[in-house]
């Protein structure tokens, strides 16, 4: 048996069984793994959305591992949010489950979710659609060239720059904008 400390998103969360439940996650160090977890009638449940710290136990013979020592840094808040804000927001955790390998970390792709989910409750559109750009770039599957010069220009930017500075852009045109809404 082995314990690692590690940071970790969950993507999705199932019942296993009356005491027990399962959870698919993107670990920062590990990538999405599938790993259970006992529940306690004291402890807050952890949902989709939430950011983590925690220890993984493994076992050589278990292809599923166990979480304990669990830590809420962050979490994506619903109450007060809009529909469509929170639906967004799950297509993008979709987006990540379905085109991230299991088993394989991706460094970059954890430390935007890790910059998003703590600001996601405060911030407009444009910058979901920027993280959600970003994060298809990080993927290679966003292409760089439009046929509208403005929106070529803000695709470039968010292949050639870091997460943390594509947040500081003020404001993208309306025009834009929509052009980069058809592109998720």
């Amino acid at each position: 048996m082995a314990i690692f400390k590690t940071q970790w998103v969950v993507l999705q969360v199932w019942k296993y069984s009356e005491n027990s439940l399962y959870y698919k996650i993107f670990f920062r160090d590990y990538g999405i793994l599938t790993v259970a977890k006992k529940k306690k009638a004291r402890e807050k449940p952890i949902d989709i959305g939430y950011l983590i710290s925690c220890e993984v136990i493994t076992k050589q013979k278990d292809s599923i591992h166990t979480i304990g020592n669990i830590k809420i840094i962050s979490y994506f808040e619903t109450k007060d949010t809009a529909y469509n804000k929170i639906e967004s927001f799950l297509k993008l955790l979709w987006y990540i489950k379905k085109n991230l390998p299991t088993g394989s970390p991706h460094y970059e792709i954890f430390d935007i979710l890790y910059l998003y989910i703590p600001i996601s409750n405060s911030q407009n559109s444009q910058k979901y659609i920027l993280t959600y750009l970003k994060i298809v770039s990080s993927l290679w599957e966003l292409w760089a060239t439009h046929k509208n010069e403005t929106t070529a220009k803000i695709l470039k930017f968010i292949h050639a720059t870091k997460y943390s500075d594509i947040l500081r852009l003020w404001a993208i045109p309306q025009e834009s904008l929509k052009h980069l809404e058809l592109l998720l």
